[in-house]
């Protein structure tokens, strides 16, 4: 199967999933949810081992890799100024502290775990 054949049934697959997990929720049946997205997860990994070899070089990894780390960095810093904005507002909206403590967490749950991951490779590879 050639890339772009997959990418036509990849995004197939997808709104197959989506419509079915939308009509799963309407239904209010959790059990259908699941099995929709786990048929369309398996699908797709058969589908994958068809897919012929795609040649990927280093400018490929760098690319995903710059996008990865601007994608990391957008994510922690909205989800600390988010945090940080729901808890400043406490007193207007009490509704949203538990929320915007559960961002600030989560923000600094996930730099740890980059830091913890960074020194891992970083001794891995012999930085």
């Amino acid at each position: 199967m050639k890339q772009k054949q997959f990418r036509i049934i990849l995004f197939l697959i997808v709104m197959l999933m989506g419509s079915g997990s939308s009509v799963a929720i309407l239904v209010g049946s959790p059990a259908l949810a699941i099995s929709v997205f786990l048929a369309g997860i398996t699908v797709i990994y058969l589908l994958k081992n068809r897919l012929e070899e795609v040649v990927e070089d280093e400018r490929v990894h760098q690319i995903s890799q710059k996008a990865s780390w601007i994608t990391f960095q957008i994510v922690i810093v909205s989800f600390a100024l988010g945090g940080t904005t729901l808890i400043a507002m406490r007193n207007t909206y009490p509704g949203y502290t538990n929320l915007g403590f559960f961002m600030a967490h989560i923000s600094c749950a996930i730099m740890v775990l980059y830091g913890l991951l960074y020194m891992y490779y970083n001794r891995e590879y012999g930085g």
